[in-house]
């Protein structure tokens, strides 16, 4: 009678393990660090534009991007695509999608909904997936002990290392395990505050909790048989026949872990597929890096060409503005030439016509005095009018030299215009 006590007591208990307590609601609380956005995020529901302070009870989600989040403490998460977390001073929740997260001693715990991820040691860091009722975690750095919510450690990794876990829906059947239950069971820790709810998760290698529930009751159904057998005094083989009832409950309990495996080897099947994805994405990114960086080459050496096509169009209109101040000092001298010209050919034609009319007074005849009088004058003015003549074709050709000049400047300042053209049209 004790030992059929102590089974019915042992069974209950382990019961008892699979309902989880009531949580309780997390109080707002002070700045716990901050959130960086990139791309669509929200905090709650307001799309914060840039760098953001999160607070004790802040809900996370991402759309079409990330968010990374920096604890004061050190402690730092990266939330994937349309994800979302919810962060206290002591927990990080993440409700669904993908995370990252690296810790230091002293930092939050972690969460995959009631899944509880706990680090061990001074620094750890993971990945985590939580889909369908259904988490992956994978150790990156350090060690983590997986903790069910009533307690009972389901696993713990170490760097390198991933397992896939899976919630039991209420009143759904779920794998059992290929090992016996415990002589002693583990006691029940405390339930964490924000945990969400109470449904046990399994490790989805062969390790379940329906399957132990079934087992557990058939041993409450068998020690209730032979409860009835001594008390009532029945019959051996009515006892046999409720033994051997209980034997297939227990049969079926085994089945029921067989099937589990399978579903772990498919599960393991599909972890290898997404590896296979993740190592084709890697790769893919390594490619769109090394175009990143053979872009960023080619605008370095283009801001260069344009600093030097700048420099270049500079100086060519310096030597523009040179050039111009150069022709505007030839057209002025051409313009003072050119009126000494005019005044040259002023004094031939009057120093001509002065000519004709002592060459009339000689041919008008007189004394010999006055006639020599006048041919000297007349010789006098003749050599006046050949140097104002030479100082008329010296002043010509003073002109045609600076016509000449002035082109040749014009034509340099025009080819220096259509090289600026030229860099301008090149170079935006």
């Amino acid at each position: 009678m004790l030992k059929l006590r102590f089974k019915q007591v042992l069974a209950l208990f382990l019961c008892g393990l699979l309902i989880r307590p009531t949580p309780v609601a997390a109080a707002p609380g002070p700045a716990l660090g901050s959130v960086t956005p990139r791309g669509v995020v929200n905090v709650g529901d307001v799309q914060i534009p840039g760098m953001s302070a999160l607070f004790s009870g802040d809900q996370v989600r991402t759309a079409t991007g990330s968010a990374l989040i920096q604890y004061q403490e050190g402690a730092r998460v990266v939330l994937g695509i349309r994800s979302q977390a919810s962060f206290s001073p002591s927990r990080v929740e993440l409700q669904k999608g993908q995370m990252s997260f690296s810790t230091v001693a002293g930092g939050p715990l972690f969460a995959a909904s009631t899944l509880r991820i706990e680090p061990v040691g001074p620094k750890s860091a993971a990945n985590v997936t939580y889909l369908d009722h259904k988490a992956t975690i994978a150790v990156t750095e350090g060690s983590l002990r997986v903790v069910d919510p009533s307690g009972v450690q389901l696993a713990s990794l170490r760097a390198g290392e991933t397992r896939l876990f899976e919630e039991a829906l209420a009143g759904a059947p779920a794998p059992s395990s290929a090992a016996a239950p415990p002589a002693v069971p583990p006691a029940p820790a405390a339930p964490q505050a924000g945990g969400g709810s109470g449904r046990a998760w399994l490790l989805a290698l062969g390790v379940g909790i329906v399957g132990t529930s079934l087992g557990i009751a058939g041993l409450v159904r068998a020690s209730d048989a032979d409860g009835r057998a001594d008390t009532a005094g029945q019959s051996a083989n009515q006892a046999r026949a409720e033994a051997e009832a209980a034997r297939s409950q227990a049969a079926s309990a085994q089945s029921q872990a067989a099937s589990a495996q399978a579903q772990a080897a498919s599960a393991l099947a599909q972890a290898a597929s997404a590896q296979a994805l993740a190592t084709q994405l890697q790769s893919q990114l390594r490619d769109a890096q090394a175009q990143a960086t053979a872009l960023a080459v080619q605008i370095t050496t283009l801001q260069a060409q344009l600093a030097s096509a700048q420099g270049a169009s500079s100086q060519q209109q310096a030597q523009i503005a040179a050039l111009q101040t150069q022709l505007s000092a030839a057209q002025a001298e051409l313009t003072g030439i050119r009126s000494q010209l005019t005044s040259a050919l002023a004094e031939v034609n009057t120093l001509t016509t002065r000519v004709a009319a002592l060459q009339a007074e000689v041919d008008a005849g007189g004394n010999a005095e006055q006639i020599a009088a006048l041919q000297s004058e007349i010789n006098d003015l003749q050599a006046d009018v050949a140097d104002a003549r030479a100082k008329a074709n010296a002043a010509q050709d003073d002109v045609s030299d600076l016509n000449q000049e002035i082109q040749d400047l014009q034509d340099q300042i025009n080819d220096l215009e259509d090289i600026i053209d030229n860099i301008s049209g090149v170079v935006p």
